[in-house]
Formats: C-alpha cells, sequence, structure tokens
C-alpha cells in the first residue's frame, strides 16, 4: 500500500531515509515542484497532479504497445536500481498528493526491507502538457540477490568440478594420493620412477642368516626362493585405488601396495642347507634313473642328514615382500631331517617305469611293414617327477619328445616305395610264377595323431598295436607271356624224380631227354616251377660237410638248386640214383647242352647264405637274353608224364627250410 505524503519534509523518518542513501549526492528539485523530463518544474497543485496521472494511466491503458514501449525506455533512462526483467516489476501506484516524483513511499507495516519506486510512463500528450513526463519510483525485485548468490555458487561448483576432473586426469598415469609402498608414499611417481623404486627396493630387502655356530650368509630375494614381477608391481601402484574416482584422489583413503612376487619355500630351504650344511651331512632323497645298459630303471638310495630350520627365514621373506626395502638379520637353528623320499617308494616307482617299457608298443603302415618303438626311447620319454615335501615319485610322459621322435622317425620306419608286380603267364592268362612281387606304396601322413594313441597307451601301461596315418598307392602289374603249346613255342624242360629224367622241350616240341642223378632222400630236391636265375661256367661248390672246386657248367633254378657236371657221379647218373645234396647231376656234356639251351630269366636273392647279387650274377652270365623264360618243371608223378603245354605248380616245398643247408650242391 503507498504511503500517504504529508507535505511535511521535517516528517520524514529514518526508514525513509535509508531508501536513498544517493540523496545527498543528487541534484534533487524540491519535493514540492514536480519534475518535467527535462529538468524544470512547474506550480501544480497536488490534486490536479493526481487527476493528471490518473488521466495519463487511463490512456496508457487505451494504447497498450506505445504505453509499455514508453514506460521501458523512461524507466530504464531514469531509474539506475531498475530490474533488467521488466516482468518482474511492480504495477505503477497512483501517485500521491506531492510535489515531486521524488517523493518517498512509506512502506506497509508487515514490509521489512524495501521499498521501491515506480515510474509513470507518458505518452506524446502528456509530454506536451507536462514537459519532459513524470517518473515515479519504483519497487526494488528480492530475486537479484537470490541471482547473485546462485551466480557465486555455481562458480564455485564450476570451480570444484574443474579441480575433481584436473586432478584425477594429472593422476591417471601417476601414483594417487594416499598409496604407499614398503611404508613410504609413491604419490604422483610415474611408471619410470616407480621401476627404479621397485627394483631399489628389492635389492635393499636381502637377509643376512647367522647359524650358532657363527657361519653367516647374506642372500637377495631371487637366492631365498622369491620371483619378483617388477613390471606387474609397478602397475599394481598405478592401478591401486582405481575403483572409485572420490576415492582415488582422497589423500586420506590409505592403501599400502605389496610386491608382485612368487615364493618357494623348498628353494628357499634348499639354498640355506647349501649355503650352511656340509654335504655329507645333508639329508638325499632316494630317486630313479634309467641304466642304458640294464636297459631298466634302477634305484639310488637316500640318507637321513640335517638342515637349518627355515620357519624364520620364511617369516622375514614373507615380511619383504609386503614391506619391502628394508634389510634384516636373523638366525637360524639346526635339526635332523628323515630321508626326503624313502627306498621303499622309489622302488615302486622303478617298477612302474619297467613294466611301461616291457609293453611293446607296435606302429603298422597298414601294409604289413611294423615298427616297434625301442625300450631305449620310451625311458628317455618317462619323467620322474620327485616330490620332496610331499615324499613322492610320480612318472609322466614327455608328450612333446613323442612327438618330436615319431616325426623325425616314424616315415622312415613305415614308407615304402611302390613295386610293380611281374609275373610270367602262359597264353591263356593263367600265371605260372610271379617273378617280381609287387608293393604298394605308403607314405606316412601327419604324425600327431599317432602321437597322441602312443601317449594314451603308455599312459593306460598296455602294449598296444597301432596304425600310422599313411597315404596308400596301389601297386601296378605287369604280366609276360610265354608260349608253352605252340609247336615251337618257348624253351623249357621238365624233371621228373619217379622216372630220374629230363625232358627239354621248345614249345610242345619234346627236343631232348637226359638220365639224371637228383637228391638223395636225405636231401631231396625241391619240386616246383622255377626259372634260371644264375648260370657259372664253372664254380667252386661248398655245402655241409663238402667242398668241391671246378663245378662245370652249373644252371641255378631254384636257389641253390640247379643243373651241373658231375663227373664224380657217373654211375648215378647212369643208372638214375638220386644221389646229389638236392642239384640234378648230370653228365658234362648234358650239363652244357643245359647251360646254352635255358637262358636267364629273372633273378633273386635268398636267405642268409645267398649268393651274391643278381648285379654281379649278370655281369658272371654269358648272356641274358631278352626271350620268354623257360621254366624248370620237377614233378614226383610216377609214371609216364603227361606234359600238354601247361606249366602246373606241384606241391612247393617251403622255400627257406633248407636254404643255409642247401646252397651250391653237388
Amino acid at each position: 500500500m503507498a504511503n500517504e505524503y504529508t507535505g511535511d519534509d521535517n516528517q520524514e523518518d529514518e526508514r525513509t531515509q535509508a531508501v536513498f542513501p544517493l540523496d545527498d549526492q543528487m541534484d534533487i528539485p524540491p519535493l514540492n515542484m514536480p519534475v518535467l523530463h527535462d529538468g524544470s518544474t512547474f506550480d501544480a497543485e497536488p490534486s490536479g497532479l493526481a487527476g493528471l496521472v490518473q488521466e495519463t494511466q487511463a490512456k496508457r491503458q487505451a494504447d497498450a504497445a506505445s504505453a509499455q514501449t514508453q514506460e521501458s525506455q523512461e524507466t530504464q533512462a531514469f531509474d539506475p536500481l531498475a530490474e533488467l526483467d521488466d516482468e518482474a516489476a511492480p504495477e505503477p501506484q497512483p501517485a500521491a498528493p506531492a510535489t515531486s516524483s521524488f517523493a518517498p513511499q512509506r512502506p506497509a507495516a508487515d514490509d521489512v526491507a524495501t521499498v521501491a519506486f515506480a515510474a509513470v510512463a507518458m505518452n506524446p500528450a502528456d509530454d506536451a502538457a507536462l514537459g519532459k513526463g513524470v517518473s515515479a519510483a519504483k519497487t526494488k525485485n528480492p530475486k537479484r540477490g537470490m541471482i547473485i548468490a546462485f551466480s557465486i555458487i555455481g562458480a564455485l561448483l564450476v570451480l570444484l568440478v574443474a579441480a575433481f576432473f584436473g586432478t584425477n586426469w594429472y593422476f591417471q598415469d601417476r601414483v594417487a594420493p594416499g598409496v604407499r609402498f614398503g611404508n613410504v608414499s609413491v604419490m604422483g611417481k610415474t611408471e619410470s620412477e616407480l621401476t627404479g623404486i621397485v627394483n631399489q627396493a628389492v635389492s635393499d630387502s636381502a637377509i643376512t642368516v647367522t647359524d650358532s655356530e657363527g657361519n653367516n650368509v647374506k642372500a637377495g630375494l631371487d637366492k631365498l626362493g622369491v620371483t619378483v614381477n617388477v613390471k606387474q608391481t609397478v602397475r599394481n601402484l598405478l592401478d591401486a585405488k582405481s575403483g572409485n574416482m572420490f576415492t582415488r584422489i582422497n589423500p586420506f583413503a590409505k592403501q599400502d601396495v605389496r610386491l608382485s612376487a612368487t615364493t618357494d619355500n623348498y628353494k628357499l630351504s634348499t639354498y640355506l642347507t647349501e649355503q650352511l650344511v656340509e654335504e655329507q651331512d645333508r639329508a638325499v632323497a632316494s630317486n630313479i634313473s634309467y641304466d642304458a645298459n640294464s636297459k631298466k630303471f634302477i634305484v639310488t638310495e637316500g640318507n637321513e642328514g640335517k638342515e637349518a630350520d627355515p620357519s624364520d627365514v620364511i617369516a622375514a621373506v614373507k615380511k619383504a615382500v609386503s614391506q619391502p626395502g628394508e634389510a634384516q638379520k636373523l638366525s637360524v637353528m639346526y635339526s635332523d631331517v628323515a630321508m626326503p623320499i624313502t627306498v621303499e617308494t622309489a622302488t615302486s616307482a622303478a617298477n612302474d617305469a619297467n613294466k611301461r617299457l616291457t609293453s611293446s608298443l607296435v606302429i603298422g603302415n597298414s601294409k604289413g611293414k611294423t615298427f616297434t618303438l625301442p625300450a631305449d626311447e620310451i625311458a628317455k620319454w618317462i619323467q620322474v617327477k620327485p616330490d620332496i615335501q610331499k615324499g613322492t615319485i610320480t612318472l609322466a610322459y614327455d608328450q612333446d619328445a613323442i612327438k618330436t621322435y615319431l616325426s623325425q622317425n616314424l616315415a622312415k620306419k613305415l614308407d615304402q616305395d611302390m613295386v610293380v608286380e611281374k609275373n610270367i603267364t602262359n597264353t591263356d592268362g593263367t600265371v605260372l610264377t610271379v617273378t617280381q612281387k609287387g608293393v604298394d606304396g605308403v607314405a606316412v601322413q601327419s604324425t600327431d595323431e599317432t602321437a597322441a594313441q602312443v601317449l594314451d597307451a603308455l599312459n593306460a601301461g598296455r602294449g598296444a598295436e597301432l596304425t600310422a596315418t599313411v597315404k596308400v598307392t596301389d601297386h601296378k602289374t605287369e604280366s609276360r607271356k610265354v608260349d608253352y603249346t605252340s609247336p615251337n613255342g618257348d624253351p623249357h624242360m621238365v624233371i621228373n624224380l619217379s622216372e630220374q629224367k629230363v625232358y627239354a622241350y621248345k614249345g610242345s616240341t619234346l627236343v631232348k631227354t637226359f638220365i639224371v642223378s637228383t637228391g638223395k632222400p636225405s636231401t631231396p630236391t625241391d619240386n616246383g616251377t622255377f626259372f634260371v636265375h644264375t648260370k657259372y661256367q664253372s664254380q667252386t661248390m661248398r655245402g655241409e660237410g663238402y667242398v668241391t672246386p671246378n663245378v662245370p657248367w652249373v644252371t641255378y633254378y631254384n636257389q641253390g638248386e640247379g643243373f651241373h657236371g658231375a663227373p664224380w657221379n657217373t654211375a648215378g647218373i647212369a643208372s638214375g640214383t638220386p644221389k646229389s645234396h638236392g642239384c640234378t647231376n648230370m653228365h658234362v656234356e648234358d650239363a652244357k647242352w643245359v647251360y646254352d639251351f635255358l637262358p636267364i630269366s629273372w633273378c633273386r636273392s635268398w636267405g642268409p647264405r645267398r649268393p651274391p647279387p643278381c648285379a654281379d650274377f649278370q655281369a658272371i652270365a654269358l648272356t641274358i637274353p631278352l626271350m620268354p623264360a623257360p621254366p624248370i618243371i620237377v614233378s614226383e608223378r610216377r609214371g609216364r608224364l603227361r606234359f600238354r603245354g601247361l606249366a602246373v605248380r606241384l606241391s612247393v616245398s617251403p622255400i627257406d627250410k633248407r636254404c643255409a643247408v642247401h646252397w651250391g650242391h653237388e
């Protein structure tokens, strides 16, 4: 509510005075005079002025656009304390009777702080009547203080946020506040700085151990079974307190970082014992090893002894890992220890290992060729693993060693070249004999699968027959036809053991007949179908219990059996009495005729006492004709032999049965 003006300047109270701190500094005309825009005054009654203001206010409402613009311009130009937000300004108050637009307005009883002034906007007509117009006081807006306060608070928040994120950014590659390493703050340290700090701390953590006899040893952590990961330790320091952004930069939140390390108490104990205990006084575990001479695993017996008690040193090492950088000194006592691994335990392990060696492992190539893994090699694959702390010995296999061995050797043992089979057939395609046995080609492929099978068999402790992964190439066959049915066909001979006669044919034509002496009952002549493989004009024959030099016109057809001259057996030949060691004895001239009649057809080696290789035979032979091979048919049939041009095999005896005995028969 607006205050009434009394017209008495002396009645202004202190509160009104306080609203106008600038009164003493402003050139303000007397309050009883209205003030125009140009600063001039005019005489007018208060009532007339009020009526004029009311009339002007009515006109302003009639022309809203013009009045609002004028009001804004006038108020901003006149009142330096006006609010920037015109929308927040209060409605202008009716003018009280006064002589001046600067008359103070007393606050209502419930107002406690602010009195403002409202400016009255004038239209052009009013300006003409009143000069420049009259301005009224405008009430001050309470939001201004709030805006200032919020602005200050916002600026502080921005600064705090900037500081928060700036601090986190600074420590993103540095150690956070409150992080300690070895009870020493490492805040702000970089990775390279930390590496030097950690290495130095490890070096400074040496432990000096002294025994009761005054012997001492100073050892670094590495000697005492500690393996330090410096790189990981540095990483742990940099990552400390990284779970929360607020916690990370809080210097009051502490975190101690230890060494990233592994410890081996057995290595520690062993080192102390080696340094402080004489070798002959130490306890030794029983163990096993492979003996190449006996081809088995044997036991090495251990013994009892003494050791430096490692418990205090283990505790010191633990402290050094948790709080590195401090040297320590301590003393140790000695204690008696039993044999770490007993003889009984070692013996059981050796028996198990030897059992694995005796299990036969055979690998085949699926075509009859096999390879047995040698025990010496399997022994190399067996890994003996003693555990001193548990007092046990376990066995394992080195899988990589198995793979390596098989990859280097299996192909050598099981690969085979393809060999073309060669045979001789008669005119109707019947195979008379195979002069060269065919062999399928085999190539070992990947050995990894075979290695896995070998490992499974070894772990199971059993023998096994395995098949390697191979590629097979089927052999080819070459046949050569001979003609024994036409009148002038290929040469061949038939030995009739019952008649003790030899018949020479060309095709189906009988050319010549000979009386012979074949093998006696104790060394009989083998029966079957054979082909000439070697010829000698003269040869020294050796056999069981005899040596005969200068044997003439030798024609071999079955290993060491053949035609040859036998001048020492003329009576036996003439009578057809079997007296030889398996050969067919003939008169010298008859043997020469056979030598010339039968060409060499093919070469073959035999048994442990076989003749020289075929290449040597061929070098000695007079001729190696290209004509079809002539067979020598040996028959035990009694009575007249009916030969119809077919070389029929007759109950062939095993070739190797007398191979070693009947080489070079008379």
